[in-house]
């Protein structure tokens, strides 16, 4: 019996020893869930007349129908807005056109037509002086506008001629 007893002492210390040194691993898992998210807002954002200005140069008082298809307006838009470009009438408009006022003799003015295409459509706010370019629509990098600018006529006294127009972007 002795020989029994020593065998399940032995037998205990063993287990014993064994749950001691043997790491306890228990196999379960709990999984979740979470959203990320992000709003992207529509915006636009505007660059006028980035080929320098709109510049007829020097011209002869006789010229006439003096054309210039230089300047542009850049305009960046998120992708997918639509957004329409106005022009206003400039700050020496009259009733009837836009005019570049005379820098030295601040009573003589040389009238000019700006067009949103090659001279037919004249540019405008919509309501005084033209129509407003638009069905235009964002595609996330800069897109162009060509400003086609004409002098009638540059029948007006020698000295420089300025006017200054807001382009405005709408989205």
């Amino acid at each position: 019996m002795k020989y029994f007893n020593r065998r399940i002492f032995i037998n205990v210390i063993i287990k014993a020893s064994v749950l001691c040194f043997t790491p306890l691993v228990f196999a379960s898992s709990e999984t979740g869930n979470f959203d990320v998210t992000l709003t992207i807002t529509s915006s636009c954002s505007i660059n006028t007349a980035t080929d320098g200005n709109v510049a007829f140069g020097n011209q002869a008082s006789s010229a006439t129908n003096i054309q210039v298809s230089t300047a542009s307006i850049e305009v960046s838009c998120t992708q997918g807005t639509p957004y329409t470009l106005a022009l206003n009438n400039g700050a020496n408009a009259d009733a009837t056109s836009r005019r570049m006022i005379g820098q030295t003799v601040a009573t003589d003015f040389v009238p000019y037509e700006l067009y949103l295409d090659t001279y037919t459509t004249l540019w405008g706010d919509g309501v005084t002086f033209g129509a407003v370019k638009s069905g235009l629509t964002g595609n996330g990098t800069t897109q162009s506008h060509a400003i086609y600018a004409q002098v009638p006529s540059a029948n007006a006294s020698a000295q420089d001629y300025k006017d200054t127009v807001t382009a405005t972007i709408t989205w």
